[in-house]
C-alpha cells in the first residue's frame, strides 16, 4: 500500500485540456472536472493508503511477536516433558 501511495504521489500534477485537444467542449470540461477532483483527492487518498499500510505492517509485526512467543512456550513445554 505504501508503494501505491508513493506511485500516486509521483503522478503528474493537473493537466489542462481544451476543445482542440479532445474535439468537443463538453469533453474538455469533463476532463477538467475529473483532473481537478483527482488533484484535490490524490493527497488524501495517498495519505490514507500510507495509514492503512502502516496499520498492516504494525499488525504483521504484532502477529509475528505473538507467534514467536507461542513457539517459545510450546518449545519449553516439549523440552520439560
Amino acid at each position: 500500500m505504501t508503494g501505491l501511495a508513493d506511485a500516486m504521489d509521483g503522478t503528474a500534477s493537473r493537466t489542462s485540456w481544451n476543445r482542440e485537444d479532445v474535439g468537443h467542449r463538453a469533453v474538455a470540461e469533463a476532463l477538467e472536472d475529473f483532473a481537478g477532483s483527482w488533484d484535490d483527492k490524490r493527497e488524501l487518498l495517498s495519505g490514507s493508503l500510507r495509514d492503512v499500510g502502516k496499520m498492516a505492517t504494525d499488525s504483521a509485526s504484532t502477529f509475528e511477536g505473538v507467534d514467536d512467543e507461542l513457539a517459545a512456550a510450546v518449545t519449553d513445554i516439549l523440552e520439560t516433558q
